[in-house]
């Protein structure tokens, strides 16, 4: 008898602690028991939501920036240089032709506004971005669309043709060449190196060895005074 209380005593203190409780049935008497199936707790919701929202960021930083989304990075300086002409033509913008000029020391490279670059990238790192503007092209904004209002002001950069020469540094870490149209978002993906070689050093220093675009001479040529 003894063993029996025992026996019942434990039985009801082990429901008492599980939440179980007897219930009259039609059937007659039964035992309910508590049930958690696939519970969890606000805390784990947010570890959910954070952990997407972290996929979320990795996967923004790892794609590709777009053409002309970053800053400008800090000039190079080179002792040599790409010579590109670039002619704007048609709405649209090309290479001419490149050559390759070599000063006596490194000089760096122009830093200006304008609508067009030549970016040098390694990898997804832009190391340079040389920015150049057209005459009676960088004052407007380029037209998407065929039709225009009735009274939009006249564009005269639809009719410009025009050539310009730009220097950018002949950087060995670069793997990449790109000529950005910034307004459009147009690029168009240059050759790097160039096939143009480089002669030996000019032989004077440039005056003015800040502003490479105007220093720049035939590769080899003399100093007026040679």
């Amino acid at each position: 008898m003894r063993v029996l209380r025992a026996l019942l005593l434990a039985g009801g203190v082990a429901l008492a602690c599980s939440g179980a409780r007897f219930e009259g049935t039609a059937q007659g008497p039964a035992l309910s028991m508590p049930a958690r199936i696939g519970e969890g707790s606000d805390q784990d919701a947010g570890a959910v939501d954070a952990g997407s929202d972290a996929r979320q960021l990795i996967g923004a930083a790892e794609r590709d920036p777009g053409p002309g989304s970053l800053p400008d990075p800090e000039a190079l300086k080179e002792a040599r240089h790409f010579e590109y002409e670039v002619v704007y033509e048609g709405g649209k913008v090309r290479v001419q032709s490149v050559r390759g000029v070599r000063f006596q020391r490194p000089v760096p490279a122009v830093r200006k506004m304008g609508r067009f670059a030549i970016e040098l990238w390694l990898g997804r790192e832009l190391i340079e971005r040389v920015r150049f503007d057209f005459p009676l092209v960088a004052a407007e904004d380029p037209r998407k669309k065929k039709k225009h209002p009735l009274h939009e002001p006249p564009s005269f950069a639809a009719g410009v043709v025009a050539t310009l020469k730009v220097l950018v540094p002949a950087s060995t870490r670069a793997t990449r060449a790109a000529l950005i149209d910034r307004a459009t978002g147009t690029t168009l993906e240059l050759a790097w190196p160039p096939d143009a070689p480089l002669g030996p050093p000019i032989a004077a220093l440039p005056a003015d060895a800040g502003d490479a675009s105007a220093a720049a001479g035939p590769v080899g040529d003399a100093a007026p005074n040679d």
